[in-house]
């Protein structure tokens, strides 16, 4: 932490900056203190100062739920979907080299067509059905949409196998479709990070199998 600013206690945030960028976009940023004593800073953009300080808002909720998360407990198939959409939201914006554009990508999809899809379900109620059904009404309207929408499940399914709520990607079993693999743009990095964690839970029960053994 830089001399001269002012602690921050859990789930305070500092004060929320603003200021205009090139492309005629706002942006605004603040500090929160997280459940692991560290302390984060937040942007948001958004076409005026009002828009990018309510979506900075919400992202430092967020972030806050985000940190409770990780100290409290681990992802379960029986936790929410919007639990595993919050934690790898902030995995990709946090230990990937996605673009500011790729993050902003994965959060339109989220928000316009995987919430409304499957908020209101669990994690281990993400099944083969509810994914096709789901891909065949937005392949209806647009192939690339589809597209769009089937790469952002399998990357969030992989991810919720990494963090050991799922031991399986129902995407596997999904007719291919329309695929659109980069349309969200460079992601190979954290797919690379996501399959090492994968490995590492395949290795702990393959562990675990030997010695009940």
């Amino acid at each position: 932490m830089k001399a001269g600013r002012t602690p921050l206690t859990l789930g305070a945030h500092g004060k929320i900056t603003t200021d205009r960028l090139d492309i005629g976009r706002f942006r605004a940023s603040a500090r929160i203190g997280t459940w692991d004593d560290e302390v984060h800073r937040v942007t948001a953009t958004g076409d005026s100062a009002a828009d990018a300080q309510a979506v900075l808002q919400e992202r430092l909720a967020e972030r806050l739920h985000v940190s409770e998360l990780s100290v409290w407990r681990s992802l379960t198939s029986a936790d929410p979907f919007h639990e595993l959409v919050i934690c790898w939201l902030d995995d990709i914006r946090s230990f990937s080299d996605a673009s500011r554009a790729t993050c902003a990508m994965c959060e339109r999809v989220v928000r316009t067509q995987l919430m409304p899809a499957f908020g209101h379900l669990t994690i281990g109620e993400i099944t083969r059905k509810p994914i096709e059904d789901h891909l065949g009404i937005l392949r209806a309207r647009s192939e690339d949409a589809a597209g769009r929408s089937q790469e952002v499940l399998e990357l969030l399914l992989d991810f919720g196998i990494g963090e050991g709520a799922i031991d399986s990607n129902p995407m596997d079993a999904v007719s291919p479709g329309h695929r659109a693999h980069g349309c969200l743009g460079n992601l190979d990095d954290h797919r690379n990070v996501v399959r090492g964690r994968i490995e590492l839970r395949r290795e702990e029960r393959r562990h675990q199998a030997r010695v009940d053994d």
